[in-house]
C-alpha cells in the first residue's frame, strides 16, 4: 500500500532539474481543476474560472521558458485571492476541496518562480488532503488512530492519485534532462482526463 510520505517526496523531487519539478505540480494542480471550477461557480464567482485556466496555462507554457516572471507573480496574487477563509460563512465540502485545489494552484505558480522541490510537494500534498477530506467526510468519521488512517490511506481514490504522482514521478525522472514539449503535453492531456474527485463526488 502506498503512503503519502512528505519527506520522501520533497527527496525525489530533489533529485529531478528543476523543470520537472515544476511539470509535477502542474500535474497535481491540473487534476483539481474541476473542484476549482465547480467551487468558482457554486460560488457565482464563475468569471473566475478563466482566472484558473489562465494560471495553469501560463505554468504549462512556460516550464521550458520561465521568463514571465511579472505575469507569474500576478497570476499568483490572483489565485491567492481566491482561497476561501475557513473563517467565512457557508464552508462545505467542496469548499474544503477547492481550497486545497486552488493552493496546489498556487504552489505550482510558487514553484515556476522557484523551481523548489518544496513547492512541488506542497502541491502534492494538498491534492492528497482534499482526498483524505473526501474519503473522512463520506462516512463521517474522522481518523483519530493509526487503524483509521490506513483504513483512509488504503480508501481507492487515495491510492490511485499516489500511483499517478509514482507514474508522473517516473516518466520525469526517465526524461532526464531532455525534457521536451511532447512530454509536457502528454503529461497535461492525461492530468486533465484524470480529475483527482469526479464531478459526483463534489458534494
Amino acid at each position: 500500500m502506498l503512503e503519502f510520505q512528505e519527506h520522501v517526496l520533497k527527496q525525489q523531487l530533489d533529485r529531478l532539474p528543476p523543470r520537472s519539478r515544476v511539470a509535477f505540480a502542474a500535474c497535481c494542480a491540473q487534476r483539481m481543476m474541476d473542484v476549482c471550477h465547480r467551487f468558482l461557480a457554486c460560488s457565482r464567482q464563475n468569471d473566475r474560472t478563466g482566472t484558473c485556466d489562465a494560471a495553469l496555462d501560463h505554468v504549462w507554457t512556460h516550464i521550458l521558458d520561465a521568463s514571465e516572471m511579472t505575469v507569474t507573480e500576478r497570476l499568483l496574487t490572483k489565485i491567492i485571492a481566491l482561497i476561501p477563509d475557513q473563517d467565512a460563512p457557508g464552508w462545505t465540502p467542496l469548499t474544503a476541496y477547492a481550497e486545497d485545489g486552488l493552493s496546489a494552484l498556487a504552489y505550482c505558480l510558487r514553484c515556476v518562480r522557484s523551481a523548489d522541490s518544496q513547492d512541488a510537494t506542497w502541491a502534492a500534498r494538498r491534492v492528497y488532503e482534499a482526498l483524505d477530506c473526501l474519503v473522512t467526510n463520506s462516512d463521517n468519521s474522522s481518523p483519530d488512530g493509526p487503524t483509521d488512517e490506513a483504513r483512509v490511506v488504503s480508501e481507492p481514490l487515495i491510492q490511485a492519485e499516489l500511483e499517478r504522482q509514482v507514474r508522473d514521478l517516473a516518466d520525469l525522472s526517465a526524461a532526464g534532462d531532455s525534457l521536451s514539449q511532447q512530454l509536457l503535453d502528454r503529461l497535461r492531456k492525461r492530468s486533465a482526463q484524470e480529475q483527482a474527485i469526479a464531478p459526483e463526488q463534489f458534494n
